[in-house]
This record gives structure tokens, sequence and C-alpha cells, in this order.
């Protein structure tokens, strides 16, 4: 008949600090042997901490429940404690088979795997003290006001402000038209190698004036027109080297005065063949 034994702790050396039952059944003769009603009433309570798994050995017919428990009082850093020195004791030993060790092992290192797991959790932030229907009062948005920038500092020079802004450039009134050997001048829709250029003055047009030829965005010639007054108009053939390299392109006219462009005109299409 099988018959069912309980053991404490002690009986396979666990740890004398905690108790460790199991329930089998086994084919064997021998009396029920009892454990000490102080050692049977722990394991069979376990009101402080408690671990429980379910082994199995060859020689059984049924599994059997290994339980720990913590002593009353114990911490959870303590309960820790225990499950990792239950590992190392039922490593070490003898009495269990391999079998039995690895699994109470294996048992042990998943609960002490889930319990270091939740402490590391932090615990959800709770605000007390305020009326569920109340919610805590918003900041108010910072209000900036903006303020006019500071003048710029002012000195004084023969009774004029020195850093006054210079006065806008203006741009030179030009008629520009294009034309052929042999052919009446007409605006510009195409140069060509002969190209003839007429720049006459709708206005008196002070020195420092000048028309730049650029190709590829590269300034390739320039013409200086010197002061022209109004009705007077120049001749000037397209200069060379704006179709020095080239058979074909783009060219853009740049109005300057005094060194600065004041007007783009164009692009016109370049035709540079002989």
């Amino acid at each position: 008949m099988a018959k069912r034994v309980a053991l404490i702790l002690a009986s396979i050396g666990l740890a004398a600090t905690r108790a460790l039952a199991q329930e089998t059944a086994v084919p064997s003769q021998d009396a029920a042997i009892e454990p000490a009603p102080e050692l049977k009433s722990l394991a069979e309570t376990c009101a402080a901490h408690k671990f429980e798994t379910m082994v199995t050995r060859g020689d059984l017919k049924r599994a059997t429940k290994v339980k720990i428990c913590g002593k009353q009082g114990q911490t959870d850093a303590d309960w820790l404690n225990t499950l990792r020195d239950s590992i190392r004791q039922a490593e070490a030993n003898d009495a269990l088979s391999q079998a039995v060790k690895d699994q109470i092992v294996e048992a042990l290192k998943s609960e002490i795997s889930r319990l270091e797991s939740t402490a590391a959790r932090p615990p959800a932030a709770t605000i007390t003290g305020l009326s569920p229907e109340v919610a805590p009062p918003r900041e108010p948005t910072p209000q900036y006001s903006t303020l006019p920038p500071l003048p710029a500092p002012k000195s004084r020079v023969a009774g004029s402000i020195a850093n006054a802004p210079a006065a806008p450039l203006e741009k030179p009134r030009l008629s520009i038209n294009c034309a052929l050997p042999r052919e009446a001048f007409a605006g510009c829709a195409r140069l060509e190698r002969e190209t003839q250029l007429m720049i006459g003055a709708d206005e008196d047009v002070a020195a420092g004036t000048s028309v730049r030829f650029l190709r590829g965005g590269d300034a390739r010639a320039e013409l200086d027109l010197g002061p022209l007054k109004k009705g007077v108009s120049m001749r000037e053939k397209l200069p060379g080297r704006v179709c020095s390299g080239v058979l074909r392109g783009k060219v853009q006219l740049q109005i300057l005065s005094k060194g600065q462009v004041v007007e783009t005109r164009g692009p016109y299409a370049l035709y540079c063949g002989s």
C-alpha cells in the first residue's frame, strides 16, 4: 500500500530557518514518519512568505509538492536571500537526485526573477487630498511684453550723423536694342557674335554707370557708359569675350551704378557659331 509521507525542510537539509513539506505516494512497506508537531504546523500554515512547486521522480507514481516557508516578520529582501540560500542547499544535498535538484533550482530561480522584477518596478504616482472632480490648477501661461529695439549709438561728425544709412542708388533709365549688320535696331531677342548694341539714355546718366555681360553666372565683359545726356545713344559691338569658347548659351545684362547692381535683364539666347 502506498503511504503518504510528510517531510519537513530539515529532513532533506535545505535550510534550518524554513520548512519544506512534501506529499507523495511511494511504493514502500515502511511506516509513515511524522515530523515534529511545531515543524509540521509551520509547513502546513505558512502564514509568512511562501514558495511552492511540484517535482517528479522516476521512482514515484505521482508529482511531489515542495513548499518553503519564511519566518514571521521577514522582509522581502530577507525572503529573497532565503530563496537564494535554498538553491545552494538544494544543489549541495546528496540525498536528492539530480533530476529533482534541477526542478527545484529552476523553480526557485524563476520565483527570484519574478520577485526582483516586481521590486524594481517603480510605484504608481498618486495624488492625495484632491477631490476626483477637481483637477489641480494649471499654471498660467507666462506673458511677455515686446519692447522696441534700442537705437544705435550716434556720433556727430562736422554737424552730421556718421552712421546715417546711405541713400539707395537710383536705377538709370536706359534703353538697350540689338541688331545684326544691315538690319534695323529692335528689342534684343537673341545675341550673336556680330550683334550690335545701341544703348540710349532716357534721362541723364551719371558717371560710374556700366553694363556687365554674364554667361553661366560668370562675368564675361563690361561696357563703361560714362556720363550720358538724355536722348544720347552709343553703339557698341557685342564684346568678343561673351562668345569666347562657346557655340551657344544664355546671356544676362546687369546694369551697374557705382559698382553695385541695380538692374538685371535677360537671359537672352546666345549663338556664337561662325
